[in-house]
């Protein structure tokens, strides 16, 4: 299974349109810093990445606890209206974990995650100009679902 790369946020990420889907994808050999420069070729925006090592205080104790076992690398990088976007890149096993949560009561709905091969970042707004996916979850199974454009 290939690494998953997300982008996480508080909120929702506000996009510049653009037309067509986004193309070509981030360089996931160089980790966040291929993203933040994918996503600074989109929109002149997450020029700069920035590490941190607390997850639970950027992602709160809920997202922390499922997530943060996945997690490979992370940090952050400026996308306006937000000054910290999340970026991480997580080891295979994340549906898994959300399935097992959702069963146990611990979340409810989906994860915040708008997912592309082999990436991902949250948000309502846009995703779907990236070429984004987002990922329905049941306590038994998850599946990728095209973004509707709204």
């Amino acid at each position: 299974m290939r690494a998953l790369v997300a982008l996480l946020v508080v909120g929702s990420v506000a996009f510049a349109l653009l037309v067509g889907r986004a193309e070509p994808t981030p360089d996931l050999s160089r980790g966040v810093d291929g993203v933040a420069a994918w996503l600074h070729d989109l929109t002149d925006e997450c020029a700069s990445v920035k590490r941190d090592d607390d997850f639970t205080d950027f992602a709160g104790p809920v997202r922390s606890k499922v997530y943060a076992p996945f997690i490979a690398e992370w940090g952050t990088c400026a996308k306006q209206p937000y000054e910290r976007l999340g970026l991480l890149i997580l080891r295979p096993g994340l549906e898994q974990a959300w399935r097992t949560a959702l069963a146990n009561g611990e979340v409810r709905g989906d994860p915040d995650l708008a997912f592309g091969d082999g990436f991902a970042l949250t948000g309502s707004i846009g995703m779907e100009y990236l070429g984004l996916k987002r990922l329905e979850c049941t306590p038994t199974a998850c599946s990728l679902m095209e973004i509707k454009h709204h």
